[in-house]
């Protein structure tokens, strides 16, 4: 918020929180957008072309964000290497605006519920750029992974999305809940949620350095998370955390070498951070009874 552009940050709850607002914004924006576009349509009628899109191996909270706002979620298939990639975003984009549907926002995953698998935020960059869509990343697990310069692979294309989110919950050592969200253009967000009542206004409105962050969520009231994460940063420090976070990716590491040393399992996808995805060899019934 020091700098003069439109983009800011908040702390929403959960990643679910995070995505739903950034669905709700680019909704919104997509409608008013388009009833500028075609103002021969109702606004009933552009909202029932409303799509938008993400990968088949992304958090449930995602479909769930389409059903609270309305809006269909295609699940596009990843590629055998669980990642979403701009070819089969642009090839459904291509055949829903051929349809009469009107593409809205691309949520992308680094760091997949499943496998940790990262989509190729570059490839769905320039899809999104090219269609006016607004592509949002859920690096709900993985965005901790940020802080280290040996991770610099997962910033590729993040200075090119329109919003972002990451749990300080997970590998930040904070206490739940606690989400932190970017967004490229506040504006956009503040344009979608304000809603203005005599009981609302205050001294300091309009002014940019003083965002007023009810426009920015879905409840008007905030917790004060901020202090929280003072706290754990002022008292385990950068090094500190980033040390954490490489524990985890050492500990998975050990882990990792464990499996691949037992003849009697076998790795199922590439280790990803603190995650090891394994099974027993044989028939799936062996797996489910060592879940259970």
């Amino acid at each position: 918020h020091a700098t003069e552009g439109p983009g800011g940050g908040v702390i929403q709850g959960s990643a679910s929180e995070a995505v739903l607002v950034a669905v709700l914004a680019a909704r919104e924006q997509a409608v008013v957008k388009y009833r500028e576009l075609h103002p021969e349509l109702s606004e009933s009628e552009i909202r029932g072309k409303l799509i938008a899109y993400s990968s088949d191996q992304s958090n449930s909270c995602i479909e769930k964000a389409g059903v609270i706002a309305a809006m269909p979620i295609k699940l596009l298939p990843a590629g055998e290497d669980l990642i979403l990639r701009g070819e089969a975003l642009k090839k459904a984009i291509e055949e829903d605006v051929q349809g009469g549907r009107i593409p809205v926002i691309c949520i992308a995953t680094l760091g997949t519920t499943g496998t940790c698998a990262y989509d190729d935020i570059e490839s769905l960059a320039t899809v999104c750029e090219d269609h006016n869509v607004w592509l949002h990343v859920d690096a709900a697990y993985a965005g901790g992974a940020f802080a280290l310069d040996e991770c610099a692979d997962l910033r590729r294309g993040i200075d090119r999305v329109d919003s972002l989110n990451f749990n300080l919950h997970k590998f930040m050592l904070v206490n739940f809940d606690c989400s932190a969200m970017w967004l490229k253009d506040a504006n956009k967000v503040v344009d979608s949620f304000n809603v203005d009542r005599i009981y609302l206004k205050h001294k300091y409105e309009g002014q940019s350095q003083i965002p007023d962050f009810r426009h920015w969520q879905i409840p008007l009231g905030r917790r004060f998370r901020a202090l929280k994460v003072w706290i754990t940063f002022r008292t385990l420090g950068a090094e500190g955390l980033r040390a954490h976070v490489r524990k985890h990716i050492s500990l998975a590491e050990q882990f990792e070498k464990l499996v691949q040393d037992d003849n009697r399992f076998e790795l199922v996808a590439p280790r990803a951070l603190g995650l090891v995805c394994f099974r027993p060899k044989g028939d799936n019934e062996i797996t489910a009874q060592l879940l259970q």
